[in-house]
């Protein structure tokens, strides 16, 4: 009788098991499906991510060894197609180099829609911070006193990288507009920051020594930022953190 009783449980198992496996089958295997071919996709989009990066690294080197051998116009080829086709790190870095090769030629205005490109494609603070102060560097001799206020009081904030030197262009600015006051408040900000370069500081110090001597505002010319001098030590945090983004790949 027990080995009846147990015959008939283990019957009513199996018609159990088979019910459940009509009514969810068709989900497990959907779900198992959906997996196999996640994690398919997911290797097929690392490998081609790896490639591209590889061949936008490729691509940069190239362009940059024609630049080191006097070939500019292979080099300016090269950048160009990297913008259009690298990952969006290498495509920053091509911009930057890209906007350093005008500024050679001595079209500062060219070079200055290509710092602004790259500040308005990355979201990366260094870089694009740095872009923007570049592009008010490079079009100096053209921006008012408000054009520089406007482009850079958003680089003054205290999270900001470049927030010294940003501040440095303003009170640069005020000085040569002849606004004395706005350009003693810069400068002494400045001069009392424990967190300012010193180079800044100093020259903090230097014009609030020229303010206090009454020259003429022309004479802020002396303590203008110097894009080329200013940026030397700069230009290597802005390529690391470019090739850095890989999230922007």
């Amino acid at each position: 009788m027990v080995d009846i009783f147990e015959e008939v449980d283990e019957e009513l198992r199996r018609d159990k098991y088979q019910d459940l496996a009509r009514q969810y089958g068709p989900l497990v295997l959907g779900v198992a499906a959906a997996i196999i071919v996640g994690t398919a996709g997911y290797q097929g989009w690392h490998a081609w991510q790896t490639s591209t990066r590889e061949q936008s690294s490729d691509a940069f080197e190239v362009a940059m060894n024609a630049l080191d051998a006097g070939r500019p116009a292979q080099a300016v080829s090269g950048l160009e197609t990297l913008v259009e086709t690298g990952t969006a790190s290498y495509a920053t870095l091509a911009l930057m180099q890209r906007a350093g090769i005008a500024l050679d030629a001595g079209d500062n205005a060219a070079a200055a829609g290509f710092y602004e490109q790259v500040a308005a494609r990355t979201a990366e603070p260094l870089v694009r911070d740095l872009a923007t102060l570049k592009a008010v560097w490079a079009l100096w001799d053209t921006l008012s006193f408000n054009d520089v206020e406007i482009r850079l009081t958003p680089l003054t904030t205290a999270t900001s990288p470049y927030r010294h030197l940003a501040r440095e262009a303003i009170a640069v600015a005020a000085l040569r507009a002849g606004d004395m006051e706005r350009a003693r408040r810069e400068y002494q900000f400045l001069s009392t920051s424990f967190d300012a370069p010193q180079g800044v500081a100093r020259r903090a110090l230097e014009g609030l020594a020229l303010i206090a001597g009454q020259n003429e505002p022309g004479e802020a010319e002396m303590v203008a930022p110097e894009p080329a001098a200013a940026t030397t030590a700069t230009d290597s945090d802005t390529e690391q953190a470019s090739a850095g983004d890989s999230g922007d790949d």
